[in-house]
């Protein structure tokens, strides 16, 4: 499934995330126990398989002061310092790139809790993360996007792309999944062009659709997926002539208190 993966991973990440409004809400949103609101410190994220891409993965070179290990992570311990600089400039490369989850990295990102470096992604913005792994035994492939909230990368958002290889086998696993998840996420017999939008005017947490059409000549081509979000996202979409672009209402960077204080002359 190289031919859609990396349009999962364009499709499903371009939103923000505001605080959580409720426990009930987070607990309903899950797959393969994780759960949106999950933090990075749940012993699940160690059991995840994680894969690192083959392709697409690059890494950053440091050409300002904002992103040096004793700047961008100022009141850290020193070794710490090193570890996390290290970590987030490898880099995915997509518009605007991610940062991935590895066996490798996995205990270092939990000791990432704020980051003083306020251009990470572009002037002011905030690093996004993902995880990715097959499901076992189906091995569909699954994202897991983080972020940070209140200082700890918590899940926002939960991706999964199912292929299929006809259209009876896409309407039983629909019908299972409204079984699960009920009137929480929208289910589309169609592309899902309009899912932002959709889930915005109908107050879902998630959607359930096609992400490829139909090739009845190239059964390696056809996919849908399931997208949970954060019911607290709601609020931040914004509807616009390209739904499917996902555009977010800008939030402000709050930079922590340790940032504030001496920094290092350069």
């Amino acid at each position: 499934m190289i031919k859609t993966s990396r349009y999962i991973f364009l499709l499903c990440f371009f939103v923000t995330f505001s605080p959580i409004e409720s426990k009930a809400s987070e607990q309903s949103l899950c797959l393969d126990g994780f759960c949106i609101g999950q933090s990075i410190a749940d012993a699940r994220f160690d059991k995840a398989d994680w894969v690192i891409p083959k392709k697409g993965l690059t890494k950053e070179k440091c050409t300002g002061v904002g992103c040096q290990p004793d700047v961008a992570f100022h009141d850290y311990p020193r070794d710490e310092q090193a570890k996390l600089a290290e970590t987030v400039s490898w880099i995915y490369e997509l518009t605007p790139p991610y940062n991935i989850i590895t066996k490798d990295n996995l205990q270092t990102l939990r000791q990432y809790k704020y980051e003083c470096n306020l251009s990470p992604r572009g002037i002011f913005g905030e690093r996004r993360f993902f995880g990715a792994y097959r499901s076992i035994p189906s091995q569909y492939l699954t994202i897991v996007g983080l972020r940070l909230i209140d200082g700890e990368l918590k899940v926002y958002r939960i991706a999964r792309e199912y292929p299929f290889h006809e259209q009876s086998e896409l309407t039983s696993l629909a019908k299972k999944l409204r079984a699960e998840y009920g009137e929480q996420v929208l289910f589309y017999d169609y592309l899902s062009s309009n899912a932002y939008t959709d889930v915005i005017q109908q107050n879902k947490g998630g959607w359930f659709a096609r992400s490829t059409m139909f090739t009845p000549n190239d059964l390696s081509n056809n996919a849908a997926e399931l997208v949970l979000i954060d019911p607290s996202t709601r609020s931040l979409l914004e509807p616009s002539s390209m739904p499917a672009s996902g555009e977010i209402k800008p939030l402000p960077v709050h930079p922590s208190k340790h940032c504030s204080r001496s920094m290092p002359t350069q």
